[in-house]
Formats: structure tokens, sequence, C-alpha cells
């Protein structure tokens, strides 16, 4: 085949994979997996949870990975103002589970996070009040990606489940 006639694989999907795997390597370290989805729509990834003994707890953690090789241009002091769309609030404020928003920044190999349902819930947000296609988040510079943010995590997950109760399917 000619040059230039295939597909190419860009920067964006260069730093998308560099993004998932800093996540998996970490969601390993935990005992834990993560299922990266297939399609994304709204969700790049599951993490599943282990018990003591290896057993596979219940619930899920979903994880929005976004990826930059300029996080300057969303640094503000402590902070990280991220834009996130409209139809995605719409679709995170109902998901009983935690969804982590992951921001990687490829120069320093270093993610941060945000648990997207408590930010929402605090600040009030939701899709119908939004009147943009995106609105910006602030996402705390401390919040880092680690092996205690996942185990964090968890623990989410885990409050989630207590609050919902025994579940009957009849």
């Amino acid at each position: 085949m000619p040059a230039g006639k295939r597909k190419k694989r860009t920067r964006k999907h260069v730093i998308a994979d560099l993004s998932l795997h800093h996540v998996a390597y970490q969601v390993a370290k935990c005992g834990f997996t993560i299922e990266p989805t297939r399609s994304d729509y709204g969700y790049d990834g599951s993490i599943f949870t282990y018990d003591r003994r290896g057993e596979v707890e219940n619930g899920a953690i979903f994880v929005q990975l976004k990826a930059t090789d300029h996080i300057a241009r969303y640094k503000k002091r402590t902070t990280f103002s991220f834009p996130i769309e409209k139809r995605d609030v719409d679709l995170w404020k109902d998901e009983p589970f935690p969804v982590c928003l992951i921001l990687f920044d490829t120069a320093a190999e270093v993610a941060y996070w945000l648990y997207l349902q408590a930010y929402l819930e605090t600040n009030g947000i939701t899709a119908a009040m939004m009147s943009k296609p995106s609105l910006p988040v602030r996402m705390n510079a401390a919040q880092i990606v680690d092996v205690s943010s996942v185990r964090a995590w968890r623990a989410h997950k885990a409050k989630v489940l207590a609050n919902i109760g025994p579940i009957s399917h009849a």
C-alpha cells in the first residue's frame, strides 16, 4: 500500500493509552482490576474490587479518562479547571456507583481525579441547569491518582452499597 494511505496512530491515541495504563497500574497495585470499555459513551473503564480473600465485591467504579500534553492550559493555582459536557453530566448524576474523572498530565506522568457525583451534588449542578453544552469543573491538584486514591474510590463504592441496602429483584 502506498505511504500515507493507512490509518494513523495519533498523539491523542497514544496519550489516551498512557492515561489508561497509568491508572491501571495503581489499580493493579491494590489487587483490583480495570476493564477498558470498547466504546466510550461516558465511561472509559470499570474498576472491579476484591476482598482480602480475592473474592470479587459487588458494584463497580467507573472512570472517565482525559489526557493532555498541555496541563498548564487547565491549571488555576491549586486546581485544574476542566470542561465536562452537559450530556455526560446527565448520565453521571444518575449513576449509582462512583464515577471518577481523571486528568492525566503526560509530561509529569501524574494523574488527578475528581469524584464526579459528589462534586455535582455539592455544587448543585444538573444538566437541566446548564445553559451551555459544557461546564468547567474544578479538580484539586492535591488529589493525585495513587494506591490511596484507588482505595478511597473503593470506600466510596462501599458507602453507596451500604446506602442502597438490601436489594430485591422480586
